[in-house]
């Protein structure tokens, strides 16, 4: 009985002590940014793919309503920097696409064999920030014709990504003690249908 107690105490205690020091906690998780430029890289080929099946783009030269699968119109980001392409990725197309005036920005997740744009937002990508959940944040700017650009923090929950927080105005951070305010003008109306 006491040699099972001890072996007991010995596992508590190796357990309790075999605190991870590899990176995978969430305290030694350091977050990488990557700043969107406007480069618009070649397009990847399992996204050029995806995209065609989507009906976003195109490689057929017989059809004249939907754009050319290029990067003339198109960029994309991996925003699940530990899959790979074909578990999802972003698409953003440039202004003047599908009658928006400015840029858009489409989500693309793979779910049980099929894809489906979980997202769709009309604003420009600024910035992609890994995280500890494996689902990169995005910062999408987006023209409010009466204050200028204005930055949302967008974090994955659940099944697609949410605005969570403004950061910046116009290249300025919003200080701290506006937050509350400044979120309570600009987030109800994405949560109202974006």
């Amino acid at each position: 009985m006491t040699r099972t107690l001890f072996l007991a105490f010995i596992l508590i205690i190796l357990t309790a002590c075999s605190g991870s020091s590899n990176g995978t906690d969430r305290e030694d998780f350091v977050s990488e940014t990557t700043y969107i430029t406007d480069a618009y890289p070649p397009l990847n080929e399992e996204c050029i793919k995806i995209m065609e099946q989507l009906q976003i783009c195109t490689l057929s030269d017989t059809v004249l309503d939907i754009p050319p699968c290029t990067n003339k119109f198109f960029r994309v980001f991996d925003y699940r920097p530990n899959k790979e392409w074909e578990e999802g990725f972003i698409v953003e197309m440039i202004p003047g696409l599908y009658g928006s005036p400015v840029h858009q920005i489409v989500v693309i997740r793979q779910h049980l064999g099929k894809y489906l744009i979980v997202n769709q937002y009309l604003g420009k990508l600024m910035e992609i920030r890994t995280s500890f959940i494996g689902y990169s944040d995005l910062l999408i700017g987006y023209d409010d014709p009466d204050i200028g650009l204005v930055a949302i923090k967008h974090v994955w929950q659940g099944d697609k990504y949410e605005p969570v927080d403004v950061e910046e105005i116009n290249n300025h951070f919003v200080k701290p003690e506006m937050k509350d305010s400044v979120n309570a003008i600009f987030l109800p109306a994405f949560n109202a249908g974006h």
